[in-house]
């Protein structure tokens, strides 16, 4: 498979997503992905410095598309708003379970030697800080939104740890989880 300039990259990080949810985060490795992408073993090497920099890479991207996703409801109604960003946080870590666990996880990538993954984290909360702010007042803001994802990541874990739940039933505990931090600005 040939690339052209500028794609090498592109085409390790995917490699890396798609062998992180196949294989898990310890059984991923540089020389895997490169030949995962089709590219000489020294490739990864062109564009990380080590595994764990490919992986911090594989974080931000996570981090990055959590927040598109809970921000893609911006014209709802503020209620279902929470609703819809709750489903999607939902949603985002049981169908990506290893970036999920990732992303959360500091075994393998220590988030203080990456501060633009840890921008795109704080992004991630910030989306989720407004949307909450929309529905309770500025004075719980900090609290609801502790709360909210507390509540929307401890379920998200649980079904990807547990089963605990039939994936039909996530749209309701979203609408539950809303409820739940709805009424903390009451």
């Amino acid at each position: 498979m040939a690339y052209h300039h500028g794609d090498a990259r592109r085409a390790l990080l995917a490699a890396a997503a798609a062998l992180l949810e196949r294989e898990g985060a310890a059984g991923l490795s540089l020389r895997g992905v490169a030949e995962a992408a089709g590219l000489s073993r020294q490739a990864p090497y062109n564009h990380f410095a080590n595994k764990e920099a490919m992986l911090a890479e594989l974080v931000g991207d996570g981090f990055a598309e959590l927040s598109r996703r809970m921000d893609a409801t911006a014209e709802a109604a503020p209620f279902d708003r929470l609703v819809a960003a709750a489903d999607a946080y939902i949603a985002f870590g049981t169908g990506q379970p290893a970036t999920f666990r990732l992303m959360f996880a500091r075994e393998l990538v220590d988030l203080r030697r990456y501060p633009d993954v840890q921008a795109k984290a704080a992004a991630a909360l910030a989306s989720l800080s407004a949307i909450v702010g929309r529905v309770v007042g500025a004075d719980v803001v900090a609290d609801a939104t502790l709360v909210a994802w507390s509540l929307v990541h401890g379920y998200t874990q649980l079904c990807i740890e547990a089963g605990i739940d039939n994936p039909a039933a996530r749209p309701g505990r979203a609408r539950l989880f809303a409820r739940a931090v709805a009424g903390l600005g009451t």
